[in-house]
């Protein structure tokens, strides 16, 4: 007969664990309910003493597609009436994703267990984020489960698709910039050294850009090796200088002032603070939560340290107005409609309110990036690859005039 490991408060509220022997995980938690044991963690002892199972500490991780996908599912199911253990049995046994099957049915086993769902949902952050969890741990407390897992599917459809939208406006130049430097080097590195044993015996008729694109295809040429060792050691100690701390707040203060692409950023991530905020302020969770939570998750250093200016302001019984009206990182309009919605008491109303608004304005940003970006790139590409064409052609014309005299 299998054996369970267990941790479990008494009626008093008192902390025990200890093993027992049972045919199922749901006999071993019937077994211990039996004995006025209220289980907190059930699992079979082969897998731990701490309760971990196969998978490593941060849990398992599927796509954030199929999480949308599961947690609509299950929205329905539990929204009809179905018990949520029966919920997770059901989507565990048509998940096409293994991850996924594993995943859910990890869920399934701490919900039989005796766990809460949000509780079973903090063993896989990587997959659920603290926005859902915290969400979940809201509607357990409100019996809004539904609705409240309507809501937490409806913000990761929205950042997700925003996440896309942004994606996709920095790809397209991305690509065309690497095209043209691409495109350059080839020209030096064997293009213009045909060239050379022409123009050789010519050097005094050479115009200048061709004279500094001669030594710039010399350079590359004789150093080819040192200057690849060089391209490799610089990315990969750029990889890692901008994985620390200091290198992530260079990286993410250079995000913020980039041209053309720097108010993107600046909206992206406003608009998901907001959301996040908003979002688990309507579903009553606490405001401090709210803010530490946005603060949490995060994406910038700059944003990350507002919302902890924010949160240690709130503490102190200020407003959370107060420090977004001192920061240059929030449009004053945005602080302003805050601090009305904070005096009508509408405060989680107006703020995903705002977010909508704010989520509009970076996809209208993002459009007219993407408008802007094609012809600026269009023009450094012609003039780069059309500047090294010109300076390839103009000796013909400077040799043959001097040829002719």
């Amino acid at each position: 007969m299998p054996t369970f490991a267990y941790t479990a408060r008494d009626e008093a509220g008192n902390s025990l664990n200890g093993t027992l022997a049972a045919n199922s995980l749901v006999e071993a938690t019937q077994m211990l309910r039996a004995e006025r044991k209220y289980p907190t963690s059930v699992y079979p002892a082969d897998e731990g003493g701490d309760g971990a199972s196969t998978f490593s500490e941060k849990g398992i991780k599927v796509p954030r597609k199929e999480v949308i996908q599961f947690a609509t599912q299950l929205a329905i199911m539990i929204e009809t009436g179905v018990p949520i253990s029966e919920a997770l049995d059901c989507i565990a046994a048509q998940a096409p994703n293994p991850k996924l099957k594993q995943l859910v049915e990890d869920l399934s086993q701490q919900v039989q267990g005796g766990s809460d769902f949000s509780s079973a949902l903090k063993r896989h952050p990587r997959s659920f984020p603290r926005i859902f969890t915290s969400l979940i741990q809201a509607s357990e407390k409100s019996g809004m489960m539904s609705k409240l897992l309507n809501r937490a599917t409806e913000y990761l459809r929205d950042e997700q698709e925003t996440v896309r939208r942004v994606k996709g406006a920095l790809i397209y130049p991305a690509i065309m910039l690497s095209f043209a430097i691409l495109t350059t080097i080839f020209l030096l590195a064997f293009v213009l050294p045909k060239f050379t044993s022409i123009y050789a015996s010519k050097a005094a008729a050479l115009p200048m850009p061709t004279k500094i694109l001669m030594k710039a295809s010399n350079f590359i040429v004789g150093n080819w090796i040192a200057l690849l060792i060089g391209a490799v050691v610089l990315a990969i100690g750029g990889f890692f200088y901008f994985r620390t701390d200091g290198g992530r707040r260079v990286w993410h203060y250079l995000q913020l002032r980039i041209p053309l692409l720097g108010g993107m950023f600046r909206k992206l991530h406003l608009s998901r603070g907001l959301r996040m905020v908003g979002t688990m302020a309507a579903a009553g969770v606490n405001l401090v939560d709210c803010v530490t939570t946005a603060q949490d998750l995060c994406g910038n250093t700059y944003f990350r340290d507002l919302w902890a200016r924010v949160s240690d302001q709130i503490q102190t019984g200020k407003q959370l107005s107060e420090p977004m009206f001192q920061s240059p990182l929030v449009p004053r309009a945005v602080s302003q409609m805050i601090s009305s919605a904070e005096k009508s008491g509408k405060l989680a109303m107006v703020m995903e309110q705002i977010a909508a608004y704010s989520e509009q304005e970076l996809k209208e940003k993002i459009a007219d990036l993407t408008r802007c970006i094609e012809p600026i790139m269009i023009m450094v590409m012609g003039t780069i690859i059309g500047g090294v064409a010109l300076a390839l052609l103009l000796p013909i014309f400077t040799i043959s005039r001097v040829m002719s005299q």
